[in-house]
């Protein structure tokens, strides 16, 4: 199965960060392995994988595309990781990463040119339940955004613009606090974000939010951002506004494109 996903695998540069990553590395290549794809895009596919031998998930491995003209998004995602390691960002480490080039990988028809494997995580990231403090669904948990907004804030205090800000790609626990997971857009500045690019990358949390049904969500990210960095205005609200209705029709769009599929 793993030579069915990687026929070139040997010849792929490795990283491993973890003590036990060649060792799963070679569990991988030598026994049989059950994959469930859970997430199809144009760059990448988002796989769970367990060992037959194993009960429960063990895995997550996110395998990309190779497509002509486009750059190598393993070597971008180390490159984040490594600066996000450098300005003390808390991060969900992976086991090890690989890759091969995608413009070979693309020529041969291979499915993918290499990929990031992480340890399956079942608990941890920011679910719909979360963000309230009842199984009825009227109490929003308050405090909690809050929090993930000062996290926010304190990235963009550093130059670091997410991008995709959506609640359920942090991971958190009250031990650990919050973690960024995907890198894929990420953007680093020598300077703290400009204001419009701090609403660009609170707007997308306020619509993940507002889409959930939270009450009031682009006003309640904005207050709370506002608090923490006073240059915002009421006036900035309605440019804030548009950005949410912005990413909320693509994300409708999307999901449209993906029922006919």
């Amino acid at each position: 199965m793993w030579i069915a996903l990687f026929p070139t695998w040997k010849h792929f540069k490795f990283y491993f960060f973890t003590s036990d990553a060649e060792k799963i590395l070679k569990k991988l290549e030598n026994e049989p392995f059950e994959i469930k794809c859970i997430k199809k895009s144009p760059s990448h596919r988002n796989f769970i994988l367990r060992f037959l031998s194993e009960n429960s998930p063990f895995l997550f491995l996110k395998a990309f595309i190779p497509r002509l003209f486009k750059k190598n998004r393993i070597k971008n995602y180390f490159k984040a990781f490594k600066t996000l390691k450098n300005l003390n960002v808390s991060l969900l480490d992976p086991i090890f990463l690989f890759w091969g080039s995608p413009q070979i990988a693309f020529l041969k028809k291979e499915p993918f040119y290499g990929g990031i494997v992480f340890p399956y995580i079942e608990k941890g990231f920011l679910k719909r339940k979360n963000l309230f403090l009842d199984d009825k669904k009227e109490n929003v948990n308050s405090r909690l955004i809050k929090n993930l907004i000062f996290f926010l804030f304190e990235l963009h205090e550093k130059g670091i613009y997410l991008k995709d800000t959506k609640f359920n790609n942090f991971y958190y626990s009250s031990e650990e606090n919050f973690k960024i997971f995907d890198l894929d857009g990420i953007k680093f500045y020598k300077r703290p974000l400009s204001k419009l690019e701090r609403l660009k990358d609170i707007s997308t949390l306020a619509m993940s939010l507002e889409w959930e049904k939270i009450a009031n969500a682009r006003t309640l990210v904005f207050e709370i951002y506002k608090e923490l960095f006073p240059e915002l205005r009421e006036k900035d609200f309605e440019r804030f506004s548009q950005l949410v209705e912005k990413k909320r029709k693509k994300r409708e769009k999307a999901l449209k494109t993906l029922r006919r599929n």
